[in-house]
């Protein structure tokens, strides 16, 4: 039953389903682009830099 001829009525009836957040990422072409570690703001030290070191040091 509709109380007005409001084409919105019908869609303030339905009951609200939650949604995902949407992702979180950096700017493409950025320093951070393609960083797992990323988290809204820029990192200390970039974790892609170190995780391409060789393991050992030098």
């Amino acid at each position: 039953m509709n109380f007005t001829s409001s084409p919105f009525e019908r869609m303030m009836k339905e009951k609200p389903r939650p949604q995902a957040p949407a992702k979180n990422r950096p700017p493409r072409g950025s320093a951070c682009c393609g960083c797992s570690y990323w988290r809204g703001i820029g990192c200390v030290s970039c974790y892609k830099e170190l995780l391409k070191a060789p393991a050992g040091g030098r």
